[in-house]
């Protein structure tokens, strides 16, 4: 895995030093050098593998497999390309770690680009790790894909062979050849796990393949949904887009995916789809997903799952995962929201600690709450209630009808705890709303809500999940503890002799009741026990009348006095 990146002179890219984790969104606005992050990064990496194909470090930039110009010269950021001499190049470092024995050591690989002294040629220097150097420069196993935003793919497609097939996939003219990536998936017997893992976006939809080497011309290939079978480019957009990704990664299997405005074209439905199943995939392999995008819906749904880096004018303005969002918003030009504010649109606001958003709009859509009259702002100090307080006003005298309610996480407190915070919260003028289990998550581990999705008996769950609890109980034990640490550290930093005792609090059950496990790592295990125990993967946020919640119930009365 690479953990940290950085990108010299490429484009629009001046310098960018780069944290990297399994899912990394790029934001920024128009000319910020997100898309030139990804090119430098694929452009740099494919040179490198056909430099070493060629045993020389100056060849033909006709050789070049990835190369978004006529003239490479112009790719590098300032002055162009020169003759290798000075600074006139281009630089990727790519670091990762290798384990030493019982120690961690740091590896890096570096490729320089710059222009060859003959006309037309491209130099490639090459240095580092050789161990990590082959693995990025290895052309059969193509290290990165770069995949464009999707417009479409044509209306047929001849059968190519593997190596032109991998040489398109290279070049980023991906979706000219997806029929022919799902042949080759089915002749290698991949096609189950790419169903499967399509399922997991779309439930019930099916690719099928038909081709007959003796009287075809063309590769057929169709998705099947509810037993009925369309061709594949009759299918919508969103599919498609999830299609072609899932085939790149279940056929090339690449160690870094980059995905240029992925959301193009999606409904803000299937971009949320999207995040969902890029968030799994990362779970399940080794691969890690680089994406840019403008799209509000996008930031929302991986807010709090993946790292965050924002650009402004070629460099790095900000990363991590709990930066605020609120101004990248504003940046990408993508925070509408205070227009319904002022219009009265808005009924109610909920202001969350949650990075992640979504199974919070999942619980308030069960409980009939009318998701057009709200708005969902992750605000990381929604905890610190005097932060949160500003925050408040604002909006009150922004929309004086627009009520304010506050949630927070239960995470363990007692309930003389969770009355401390509520009237707090009342205190500035806001409705509180602290979950009746640990967290927001807790509500869909519902043993009723699991198993009515899953269409299973209850019992079996029950099992299921006591498996579960017990072969992680010392996780969850280490959960319950750092959370009343914190809660000591906030409630009771001046009396900290008068903080319940965090011993007696848990018990000694094996495993811990329900109302003890976070809610937040008990569906990450479900979630990733569901295939090899029930056979099939479905959404944990999907309605069912087990959620419905009724400290909510009167939440929606009070908004609507």
């Amino acid at each position: 895995m690479i953990h940290k990146l950085e990108l010299q002179k490429f484009k629009k890219v001046e310098n960018a030093e780069l944290n990297l984790e399994k899912v990394n969104v790029i934001v920024g606005g128009n000319n910020s050098g997100k898309s030139s992050i990804l090119q430098g990064i694929h452009f740099s990496i494919t040179t490198s593998a056909i430099a070493r194909q060629q045993r020389l470090t100056t060849f033909s930039s006709d050789l070049l497999l990835y190369n978004p110009t006529p003239d490479f010269c112009t790719l590098r950021n300032g002055n162009p390309y020169r003759n290798y001499g000075g600074d006139d190049s281009s630089k990727l470092k790519l670091t990762s770690t290798i384990t030493n024995g019982d120690n961690m050591d740091e590896i890096s690989y570096s490729i320089r680009i710059y222009k060859g002294r003959n006309h037309g040629n491209i130099g490639c220097e090459r240095s580092g790790n050789m161990q990590l150097g082959q693995e990025i420069t290895d052309r059969n196993q193509l290290f990165t894909i770069y995949v464009p935003g999707l417009a479409g793919i044509p209306q047929k497609e001849e059968l190519r062979s593997k190596a032109i097939i991998r040489r398109g996939v290279a070049s980023g003219d991906s979706n000219i050849y997806l029929r022919n990536v799902i042949y080759y998936i089915d002749e290698e017997g991949k096609l189950d796990a790419l169903n499967r893992r399509l399922q997991y976006a779309f439930p019930g939809y099916e690719i099928k393949k038909s081709f007959d080497p003796i009287n075809d011309t063309y590769i057929k290939v169709f998705v099947v949904s509810d037993g009925r079978e369309m061709p594949l480019e009759l299918a919508g957009t969103g599919v498609l887009q999830v299609v072609q990704i899932l085939s790149y990664i279940t056929y090339f299997r690449p160690n870094l995916l980059l995905l240029d405005e992925p959301d193009s074209h999606l409904h803000p439905d299937n971009q949320v789809v999207l995040s969902d199943m890029l968030s799994h995939i990362t779970e399940e392999t080794d691969m890690q997903v680089m994406l840019c995008t403008h799209s509000k819906h996008l930031v929302e749904s991986l807010y709090g799952q993946a790292n965050f880096i924002w650009m402004k004018e070629g460099l790095v303005f900000d990363q991590g995962n709990d930066i605020d969002k609120l101004p990248i918003l504003v940046d990408i030009g993508a925070l509408d929201d205070f227009g319904k504010l002022n219009n009265g649109d808005i009924k109610a606001l909920f202001l969350t600690e949650d990075r992640n958003t979504r199974y919070l709009q999942k619980l308030l859509a069960a409980n009939d709450f009318d998701l057009s009259e709200i708005l969902i702002y992750s605000y990381k100090t929604s905890s610190n209630i005097e932060s949160a307080e500003l925050f408040v006003d604002f909006i009150h005298n922004v929309a004086h009808e627009c009520k304010v309610v506050i949630h927070r996480d239960r995470d363990f407190m007692t309930s003389e705890e969770v009355a401390r915070i509520e009237s707090k919260i009342r205190d500035v003028n806001a409705i509180p709303f602290i979950t009746t289990g640990s967290d927001i998550e807790s509500y869909f581990i519902d043993e009723d809500h699991l198993a009515e999705i899953l269409g299973t008996e209850v019992d079996e769950v029950n099992i299921w999940i006591h498996e579960i609890a017990t072969n992680y109980h010392t996780r969850i034990q280490h959960e319950f503890t750092r959370k009343r640490d914190e809660v000591k550290r906030k409630l009771y930093r001046f009396n900290p002799d008068e903080c319940p005792d965090t011993i007696r609090l848990i018990g000694n059950d094996v495993p811990l009741a329900r109302n003890k496990r976070k809610g937040k790592f008990m569906i990450r295990k479900i979630r990733g026990n569901m295939q090899s125990k029930f056979g099939r993967q479905v959404d944990i946020a999907t309605a069912s009348e087990y959620l419905n919640c009724p400290v909510l119930q009167e939440i929606k009365v009070e908004l609507s006095n």
